[in-house]
């Protein structure tokens, strides 16, 4: 088995590295793509630009995939530790591979978190620190051949467990939150998204959240969306706020855009910060018919 490569997919299946004398973890899901094609045409139409403080975005060199990432690394342990990753090496400690996620969208979408864990007493790793946050997304061709726009209407994804959280309360330790991309509905005629993501407090979730937003931007030529978002948090009885960023993409060839029901994923990043809240997530899913 090849070793963890952070942000390059080598897999065809979702996975974690859990790298136990360092503290480090890595978690990542799908990954694949690239192939030929025609050239393509040139658009005879713009996009609305994505604005979204904090979150790098580019297209990657070596798929094509459009990436949403934040950079935590503050120190220069993190840096060697996402050197280690990135240059295809095995930082000091790594120990095993396991299994986080199963992927459902193979060449489509691939999501990644390094993060300093803990050993937990019994066993099991808690995450106390994020380094990282990657979502990668499979190339998005709205652009027919004679250069003008394919997608029209409202375009609707889900992902059921698809929702990562990892927030701190009054600058305490980091509370992991699992939960749902509850719905995103792209409107392409507008040009906005609307999104809904939600954690829980039960099972392996340590913290209720929920981010909601109603007229994010949507770029209609590069598949990408985003902009400002408040995020809520209810602990001890109390609703706490943050505010911060959130940007993601979603996938899309002619024949998906057209039939509107077929191989169309979504992933994006956030982060938040409040007076006594702050987070950083990660999200990915599907049009509710895609062929999983």
């Amino acid at each position: 088995m090849p070793s963890p490569r952070a942000a390059f997919p080598l897999q065809p299946k979702a996975r974690a590295a859990a790298l136990l004398a360092a503290g480090l973890i890595v978690a990542a899901c799908g990954g694949g793509g690239g192939g030929g094609g025609p050239d393509p045409v040139e658009p005879g139409f713009t996009g609305r630009e994505v604005k979204t403080e904090g979150i790098d975005s580019y297209v990657t060199q070596h798929n094509g995939f459009t990436r949403a990432r934040i950079d935590l690394a503050s120190t220069p342990a993190d840096r060697k530790a996402l050197s280690g990753f990135d240059g295809g090496q095995t930082p000091a400690g790594y120990a095993r591979l396991i299994k986080d996620a199963e992927n459902r969208f193979p060449d489509k979408t691939f999501v990644e978190v390094i993060a300093e864990v803990a050993p937990l007493t019994g066993g099991g790793e808690k995450v106390v620190k994020v380094l990282r946050l990657t979502a990668d997304q499979a190339p998005f061709d709205n652009v027919d051949s004679s250069g003008n726009a394919i997608g029209s209407g409202k375009y609707y994804f889900r992902g059921t467990g698809d929702f990562r959280v990892y927030a701190s309360v009054d600058g305490g330790a980091v509370r992991t939150g699992r939960g749902d991309l509850e719905n995103l509905v792209i409107d392409f005629d507008r040009g906005t998204a609307a999104i809904n993501l939600r954690t829980g407090q039960e099972g392996a979730s340590e913290i209720e959240t929920q981010i909601k937003a109603d007229n994010l931007t949507f770029n209609v030529l590069t598949g990408e969306f985003g902009g400002a978002i408040t995020q809520t948090a209810r602990v001890g009885g109390e609703t706490l706020s943050a505010q911060g960023f959130l940007r993601g993409s979603i996938s899309g060839d002619e024949t998906s855009l057209r039939q509107h029901d077929e191989k169309m994923t979504t992933s994006g990043v956030y982060h938040a910060t409040g007076k006594r809240l702050t987070s950083q997530g990660i999200f990915w899913g599907s049009h509710p018919n895609v062929d999983k």
